[in-house]
């Protein structure tokens, strides 16, 4: 049997925790899309059987959900994304500072860092 060593145990727990990290970051994310689109259900079943979008998959891939709204919404895509963006920010107890130069994906991959590291 071999014997875990006291840094291969430390690295081992801060992967774990980091994989729970990323976990939640994701069911808060899902949980900010559904509490804004309030069809949440209709619009996600719809991208999902109508495109290569995966609720599952928006924490990953947050590029793919941002032009589906788009291609779904138009113009409005933004500000549903903006109060997505609010709401998640808020869910992860993180300070949002609205930019005009960030985009959605910019803004979900800094949450992620900030929360996750």
């Amino acid at each position: 049997m071999k014997e875990l060593s006291l840094e291969s145990y430390e690295v081992n727990v801060d992967a774990a925790f980091r994989g729970n990290r990323m976990g939640e970051a994701r069911d808060k994310l899902l949980e900010a899309v559904e509490e804004v689109l309030n069809f949440s259900d209709v619009v996600l079943n719809f991208l999902e059987i109508n495109t290569g979008f995966r609720r599952k998959g928006i924490l990953e891939d947050p590029g793919t959900f941002s032009r589906e709204l788009e291609d779904l919404f138009g113009a409005g895509a933004y500000g549903i994304e903006r109060l997505i963006i609010e709401r998640f920010y808020y869910k992860m107890n993180l300070k949002y500072v609205r930019s005009r130069e960030k985009t959605f994906v910019d803004y979900i991959k800094e949450a992620v860092k900030m929360y996750v590291d």
